[in-house]
């Protein structure tokens, strides 16, 4: 495989993995918690303590039962904290490496508009991650 197929192999699957882990992002927002918002619209947001109750209200759980979901859950949140914490500078490396080769195949204004949403989608993230700190 010439060079330039294989950059060109090399920035196809980063491409798709930057907009694939996007539209995840965006699907596992809005597939939460549901409030209503004044334009009959639905909004996403599901802290730690609404999904524990919400679970101990739609399965009916005892006192017991609620706060041992909520045990197990934040020791599950623990535990993926503990697997994430080798991977994610990989993972932040391999992000920012397929940043650059996007702004790289982009014009001024192009480039700009990738940093604005970029900024938007780290906001959001921003957003649930201080959200799911409630634990």
């Amino acid at each position: 495989m010439s060079s330039s197929r294989t950059k060109s192999v090399a920035l196809a699957f980063l491409l798709g993995a930057f907009l694939t882990g996007g539209a995840s992002g965006f699907a596992a927002g809005r597939s939460t918690s549901a409030t209503s918002k004044k334009d009959g619209t639905v909004s996403r947001e599901y802290t730690y303590s609404s999904m524990v109750q919400e679970l101990a209200r739609e399965l009916t759980l005892s006192d017991e039962q609620t706060a041992a979901v909520d045990s197990i859950l934040t020791w599950r949140k623990s535990r993926y904290d503990e697997i994430m914490l080798p991977i994610r500078p990989a993972l932040n490396t391999a992000r920012d490496s397929a940043r650059t080769l996007i702004e790289l195949r982009l014009d001024a204004a192009q480039r700009e508009a990738f940093i604005q949403l970029r900024n938007r989608m780290s906001a959001q993230s921003d957003s649930a991650r201080a959200a799911s700190q409630e634990r």
